[in-house]
Formats: C-alpha cells, structure tokens, sequence
C-alpha cells in the first residue's frame, strides 16, 4: 500500500466543507469508497490536538497502522487509537510483541518493527502502562501479572535485550496499552455503520466530552450488528454531511463495484481518479477468471505477480484460515508476504502480524474484514466462488481497495454477487478451457 498516495495532503470542497465545521460540533459524515473518510477522521483529530483529549475509535485491525502513518505525518499522538473493544475494556494498545525476562516480572520489553522499549513495574499512576493477555494465556503469566493489574513505567533501553536470547521468553498475545480517560473530549469513529444505535447512545456518547465526528458508508457495514449510517445520524440527531468524490478507484473498476452492490451505490458521476480519465483503454477491465480449482487459482495469482513484476499487491480473502492457505502457497514458492491472523479459533492460538504497509514489494494476504480502508494498485480476489458465504457488501468491500488492477478468480460456481455485472465491463477468461 503506497501511503504517501493515500493520505490526503489536499483537500477538495467536500472534504473542506469537513474541516471548517466546529470540532465542537457533532457531525455525521457519509461518503462512498475512495472518498477519504479515514483522511477527514485524521484531520478531525488535528482540530481536536489543541483544544482537548481525542481519539480516533476504529473497528478493524489493519486500519490501526495506516491510521498512525497519517497521525505522525499531521504531528498527532499515534497511540490515540484504539480497537473499539479494547477502547472499552483497558485503552489504547501499543503495537509490539511482549517479551519478559523468564521468572522477573519486574521488566517489560515491547518490540516492534523498528524499536525496543523497556518498562520497569511501578505503582499504578496516570501515565503507567498495563498489560493484558488472553484468557488461555499459562498460568505462570497470571502467577507473575495477573490480567490488568500490574503497571509500569517505561524506562530507558539498555540494549541488553534480544529475542534470539533464550533467557527472554514472549508472552503469547500480550498486550501493552496506555491508560483511557473516563471521557475523552473529542471522539471521532471511522467505519460508523460497524456500530449500532444503541452502542451510541448507551455506549459512546456518554463518554464524548464535548463532540463526537462519525464517518461511514452504508454500503461497506460488514457487522451484521451495524446500523444505517443515515439512521444513526437520525437517531443521534447530528447535521449530515456528505464527501462528494471518489479518488480510489477507476472508473474501469467503479463500474464494475456498483454492479455488485445491490443498493443504489454511484461511484461513477463523481469519479475524480486522475481527474475523470481512468476508465478503460486508459485503465485495464477487471479480469474474472475460472479455475479448475483453488490451487490452480493460487498459481495463476503467482504467475500473475512475478511475470508482471507487480508491486503494492494485495491478496483478499473471505477467512483466516483462507489467509494461512494462501501465505503458506506462497511463502512455499519462494515469496514472503505481510499478512494478519490468528492462527485457530478454539484457544490456545496466537495472532500474526507481520503488516507493514510501507513495504511494497511484499504482498499483503488480509480477511475481507482486515482490509477496510485500505488499498493497492492491485487487488486478487481468488475464491469468488458460490460457497463463499461472506456478506455482498464484505465482496464489495474486497473489490473496491484496487486503485488500478482487479482480479476476480473462482472454481466451481462463481459467486452470485457478480451476476449482474455487465459483460463488456469485465475480461472474462476461462482457464479450465486451456488445460
């Protein structure tokens, strides 16, 4: 993912019209895929740094890292966002894996791609850190934290510390965070309609100090416990503003995206990618392929990449265990990956996270879910088949994070979902023909 390209340094009336409502005022903000919602949700926060606490609240796991990448550019605090569970439950987690000294519950280590930072336990004060892990974590892990109860400080590094050092153990799903106020000023939430009327009113507005700024898009809701994003600004009875312009997606592709949608979605009329020329010669057609099965799918993904020498890819999937299929198919034919997921869904399991949408020339493999808010100049679909039980609006999603090429393949029965896309939109190419 190209996040120089995907944050937003220039605004356009719509997206202006955002910006110059009082960060005291509460607003409801509707807009398409590609319009920048995620972009307005940073630049809210902006007008919030000055005048309060703010966080920005979010309902998926990859949005977090594209998230901080826009904070740090805008000089913004990148620990203020938080996984709306977690929100709830402790406050803002902290990327990084967890280490401790085996036996010495005194010290903490939290390493990530770039660094390690080193906590000492201390009385729990305003500024400490918790730790938290899951239910099945060992029993030695509860013996020497408990589950939210131990705190420290951070202290300076002393460059002591390896993970190859066998006398430093990783506690499996530990989580560092910071501390969340009872009420925070400013709450802004991206992917609104993932929430439901009564989470805000129960939930969310009473911990709002002062605003609470909501951006969404009916069409994208993948919680089935979600709520219309125009039936939560009346609930809430919040002035409804709408960003007007897609920069994402070609009109080659955006044809093709509301064709699958079954709601009246128009991604065409104001279609702004490279100022309205992107429609097909100028962009390629969506190809849709057939397999004989998913194996051939996977290679035909693999020969894709590497005789096209493509870069910023991404492979979307229905499930997790769709995401290891994948990233063991390719990491076996010689290509490393960044992908998300937990490894089962019965404890005990660890979550993988080698994300880093700074590196381009790794292939990310996300759930349809994990992707949301993101994009790639190109974008497979594999396994677009009838059996794929996943929501219309989760396809819908999976196929609207492609800033250039889409590629839809399947085996067996294609998908419903594509049965109204019109056949001059798309190149169709059956591969069980060519065996």
């Amino acid at each position: 993912m190209r996040l120089e390209k995907w944050f937003i340094s220039n605004l356009d009336d719509s997206q202006r019209n955002i910006i110059v409502q009082s960060i005291d005022k509460s607003i409801v903000v509707r807009g398409s895929a590609g319009s920048g919602k995620t972009n307005l949700a940073i630049h809210r926060a902006l007008q919030a740094k000055n005048k309060g606490t703010y966080a920005i609240i979010i309902f998926t796991i990859a949005l977090k890292r594209m998230i901080a990448y826009g904070m740090e550019v805008l000089g913004l605090d990148k620990e203020r966002i938080a996984y709306e569970w977690a929100w709830t439950n402790r406050g803002f987690d902290m990327t990084g894996d967890v280490y401790w000294k085996k036996g010495d519950g005194n010290y903490l280590y939290l390493v990530n791609d770039t660094e390690v930072r080193k906590f000492k336990r201390c009385e729990k004060n305003s500024k400490a850190y918790g730790l938290d892990f899951a239910d099945w974590v060992a029993y030695k892990f509860y013996s020497a934290f408990g589950r939210r109860v131990s705190w420290f400080n951070e202290v300076a590094y002393d460059n002591k510390f390896s993970v190859t050092d066998t006398d430093y153990e990783l506690i499996p799903s530990g989580t560092m965070y910071k501390q969340c106020e009872n009420i925070i000023d400013y709450l802004i939430i991206d992917e609104a309609q993932d929430f439901n009327i009564s989470d805000y009113k129960l939930r969310i507005v009473p911990k709002a100090g002062v605003s609470l700024s909501l951006f969404g898009d009916s069409a994208q809701q993948m919680n089935s416990n979600g709520s219309n994003i125009e039936d939560i600004a009346i609930a809430l009875d919040y002035d409804r503003l709408s960003l007007d312009y897609n920069y994402r997606l070609p009109k080659s592709i955006a044809k093709v995206a509301q064709q699958i949608q079954n709601t009246n979605v128009d991604l065409m009329t104001n279609n702004k990618k490279d100022g309205g020329n992107s429609d097909y010669p100028n962009y390629p057609k969506p190809v849709i392929a057939k397999y004989n099965n998913r194996e051939e799918e996977l290679h035909g993904i693999l020969s894709k990449i590497q005789m096209e020498d493509l870069d910023d890819v991404a492979i979307l999937v229905p499930t997790e265990s769709d995401v290891m299929e994948v990233n063991k198919f390719l990491n076996d034919n010689g290509v490393n990956t960044q992908v998300h997921y937990r490894t089962g869904k019965v404890v005990p399991f660890n979550t993988i996270n080698t994300l880093d949408f700074s590196n381009n020339d790794l292939p990310c493999i996300l759930t349809y879910y994990a992707a949301k808010g993101s994009e790639f100049d190109n974008v497979f679909v594999p396994f677009a088949n009838a059996a794929n039980t996943m929501s219309r609006n989760s396809f819908y999603v999976a196929c609207t994070r492609s800033s250039r090429n889409l590629y839809i393949s399947y085996s067996g029965k294609r998908t419903p979902y594509l049965e109204n896309v019109s056949k001059e939109f798309v190149t169709e190419i059956d591969y069980t023909k060519q065996s």
